[in-house]
């Protein structure tokens, strides 16, 4: 049986982002991975979390300096 072939997908560099969401008032992260920043917030929404206005949002791509 011959092995397939399979095409590397190419993917944006945001693709891979990971979103830190930072609680300011009890030193809590949530990390979230989206495609971009609207799938991140709409991810963070979907959670119920409340008083958003206590979040801050941080992200990290896929290539970091080094």
């Amino acid at each position: 049986m011959a092995k397939k072939k399979y095409k590397k997908k190419e993917r944006d560099k945001v693709d891979n982002a990971v979103y830190v969401f930072h609680n300011q008032v009890f030193n809590f992260d949530m990390f979230i991975n989206a495609l971009n920043a609207d799938d991140a917030m709409t991810r963070f929404d979907q959670c119920g979390m409340a008083n958003r206005d206590h979040w801050k949002i941080m992200v990290e791509i896929g290539q970091q300096p080094a």
